[in-house]
């Protein structure tokens, strides 16, 4: 959303982003929880180790690899105004057309240094490392617990061992943990 925002209103496109984003765990949370209750009411589903092909990563990689890149990144660093025309025509339903010309004055526009060069250090080295720095800390600090919560969740009984629960029902413990500790940790602040 704030990459088609103009530098001036940016900033609040951002904020906005993130001061719902705890909302929208816990939304995302309840959401599972009744869903998967409710697959769970009708549908028998077997457990992980009943059928283990159940568990298939190579659909989401599939899926990922299907959808286009953005805009901006299809018209300034591959070049192809069109493609993006294309893309963004489909996103927004709306036509959209090409102009090549547009992209020609950017590059006549661009610095032309390259990524690792000291003139690009000079220039955003330390807006650079101001935002890898705080993305870091913000990533280690609150996004952690997306990596550790198999293990943390196991080891205080939230979760029983994989092998014996279905998809189903993994999804309806798994949200139940994520949406109390949204109720204690994101709503308040």
């Amino acid at each position: 959303m704030s990459e088609y925002a103009n530098k001036k209103t940016r900033g609040a496109f951002i904020a906005a982003v993130f001061a719902i984003q705890g909302f929208g765990i816990l939304t995302g949370g309840i959401v599972g929880l009744i869903v998967s209750a409710g697959f769970e009411l009708h549908h028998h589903s077997p457990s992980y180790k009943e059928h283990p092909e159940l568990s298939c990563p190579g659909l989401t990689y599939y899926w990922s690899m299907q959808m286009p890149e953005t805009a901006r990144y299809t018209t300034l660093i591959t070049k192809n105004a069109k493609k993006a025309a294309e893309d963004m025509s489909k996103v927004l339903q709306v036509d959209i057309t090409a102009e090549p010309e547009k992209l020609e004055q950017l590059d006549a526009q661009c610095q032309n240094f390259s990524l690792f060069s000291w003139e690009f250090l000079r220039i955003y080295g330390l807006r650079l490392l101001g935002t890898c720095s705080t993305w870091f800390l913000l990533d280690v600090a609150f996004y952690s617990q997306n990596l550790f919560q198999k293990d943390l969740f196991s080891s205080i009984g939230w979760l029983p061992p994989a092998e014996y629960m279905s998809a189903i029902r993994e999804v309806y413990k798994v949200a139940r943990a994520q949406t109390l500790i949204a109720l204690c940790g994101t709503i308040p602040g």
